[in-house]
């Protein structure tokens, strides 16, 4: 797939999302994810079991290894992650809708998880990421 080029934000959202960032929670070990989010300028985003997603002020999206001990953070450059990530940020900041690029090719909204990326478990108290679409709430079809 090639490489998208990302949206720049507006001085105004590149200030809002600069003030959401040092919003967030840091005191504490169980927020060591925002701790850490927060001292890379990056606003979470999105998340999976190993990886969460994040955006800086200048519409950089960001990958981090959050279960690696020196949690590296790498640019995304993936553009079906990039707009899932950015898509699934915007129902938690409908300001950010204005960055979501254009839908790749053969994307498709996950229908077990309506788009969530996870599951509600009749059975527990909790949500268990989807297995159709890999805590993504979209997938690829190859069969377009």
């Amino acid at each position: 797939m090639p490489e998208q080029k990302q949206s720049v934000p507006s001085p105004t959202l590149a200030a809002q999302i600069q003030e959401w960032i040092a919003a967030l929670p840091s005191e504490g070990l169980w927020n060591s994810v925002q701790r850490a989010c927060k001292e890379e300028q990056m606003l979470p985003l999105h998340s999976t079991i190993i990886y969460i997603w994040g955006l800086r002020p200048d519409g950089q999206v960001l990958c981090m290894d959050h279960e690696a001990f020196s949690q590296p953070i790498d640019q995304e450059t993936d553009p079906f992650k990039i707009y899932v990530v950015l898509k699934q940020g915007a129902r938690t900041y409908p300001e950010l809708s204005v960055l979501i690029p254009p839908a790749p090719p053969g994307i498709r909204q996950c229908e077990p998880c309506a788009g969530l990326g996870w599951i509600k478990l009749p059975e527990a108290a909790y949500a268990d990421s989807c297995i159709r679409c890999d805590g993504f709430g979209w997938y690829l079809n190859v069969h377009h």
